[in-house]
């Protein structure tokens, strides 16, 4: 009885097997290629090839807000071809393939409400797609260079919970919820600036948007401005005002404190670490 129950045990394991087996064999090419895709992302760079001297001399002229728009930006492909930008939650959009290996995304925000780039390339979690823009009547191939991201730490930057903060709340905050935001806001910064320190070789201030300024082994605080994204997380102007002067109080108490690394994106990491902390104490 015994061996009977091990048999039939075993010839189901097998059959299981079977048919992953089979199951991934008969998978397309190109849905092998979308669940590749499937996933989290930072957008590195583009890497311009340039026809000739006319062509660089106008990229030049581009190039800044090129990299300033896209660059070291955070996305998701999603499996079921939802696509989304972190820093826009409450917009999707969707993406997907074309048979001859063009990726699209359609009203997926700023500069992805109509993108298409073909897959080029995917090595060492490095994903290659090559797209052209146009500018002065010259069409300037690109390649951008996205990194795939994993590990709990880095993934954490694309969770729901952990972008809680961006949603505006729809009442006022008491002055310990208003500083628990802050202090999410600045742990999120905090992972986000290791990141891009292990995967980038430059920083983009604006990709954070907390009112703050970097400056080489310090940081400090911006002016505030009513119409900056930051001001319109809070309820209303004068809670963001609020906001702002907590931000100022946790960042000259601490100026004394700057931590000395090796890179200044591990220094700004690691203060707005210990601003996050000392932020909620109060």
């Amino acid at each position: 009885m015994q061996r009977a129950f091990l048999y039939l045990h075993m010839r189901n394991l097998l059959l299981i097997a079977l048919l992953l087996v089979v199951s991934c064999q008969s998978l397309t090419e190109e849905e092998k290629l979308h669940k590749m895709l499937a996933g989290n992302w930072i957008i590195l760079y583009p890497d311009q090839q340039l026809k000739d001297n006319q062509q660089e001399i106008i990229y030049g002229r581009i190039q800044d807000s090129i990299v300033g728009l896209t660059g070291l930006k955070l996305i998701i492909l999603s499996e079921n071809g939802v696509f989304r930008q972190i820093d826009s939650v409450e917009k999707k959009g969707k993406w997907g393939m074309s048979p001859d290996s063009i990726v699209f995304v359609e009203n997926g925000g700023k500069e992805f409400d109509n993108f298409s780039a073909r897959y080029t390339g995917y090595k060492d979690g490095t994903l290659q797609l090559t797209g052209f823009v146009e500018a002065e009547e010259e069409k300037i191939e690109l390649v951008w260079k996205l990194k795939k991201i994993t590990g709990s730490t880095a993934s954490g930057l694309f969770g729901e919970k952990n972008n809680e903060w961006r949603r505006r709340p729809n009442q006022p905050e008491s002055e310990k919820q208003m500083k628990t935001r802050l202090g999410n806001m600045l742990h999120y910064y905090s992972d986000y600036c290791y990141l891009v320190t292990r995967e980038a070789s430059f920083f983009i201030p604006a990709r954070i948007i907390l009112p703050v300024k970097f400056y080489q082994h310090a940081m400090g605080m911006a002016p505030f401005d009513e119409e900056s994204f930051f001001a319109k997380l809070f309820f209303n102007k004068q809670q963001a005002r609020e906001a702002h002067h907590y931000l100022s109080v946790v960042i000259r108490r601490l100026s004394d404190e700057f931590p000395a690394e090796d890179t200044y994106g591990k220094e700004y990491a690691a203060f707005m670490k210990k601003m996050a902390d000392e932020i909620v104490k109060e």
